[in-house]
């Protein structure tokens, strides 16, 4: 996942191999923007599951134009597959949404 420094980390449950799923078993799209508000036109990075993308690298959500104090909503859906060599547990991660 992103770290707000542009870093990627994994998803962990504990230490060990077995207990990491990467950014790249973990996929992203953003979906339709769900609400727009003031004059901005949005554009979502990834528009249906058919576009979805590995979280290996930072992923755009939506580009826009627009000014002033505008604003967008989406629904984003995150998909994670874990590799069949996983260990049982509860794993954390984060994704973090910034702003260029």
């Amino acid at each position: 996942m992103e770290l707000p420094d542009g870093r990627l980390v994994p998803i962990t449950g504990g230490a060990s191999s077995a207990e990491t799923i990467t950014t790249a078993n973990v996929s992203y799209w953003s979906g339709p923007a769900t609400s727009t508000h003031d004059t901005v036109t949005a554009s979502p990075g990834q528009s249906g599951a058919s576009a979805k993308q590995a979280l290996s690298s930072p992923r755009p959500a939506f580009a826009s134009t627009g000014s002033g104090n505008s604003s967008t909503g989406w629904t984003p859906t995150v998909v994670i597959t874990i590799p069949a060599t996983a260990a049982m547990g509860t794993y954390t991660g984060t994704v973090t949404h910034s702003l260029a």
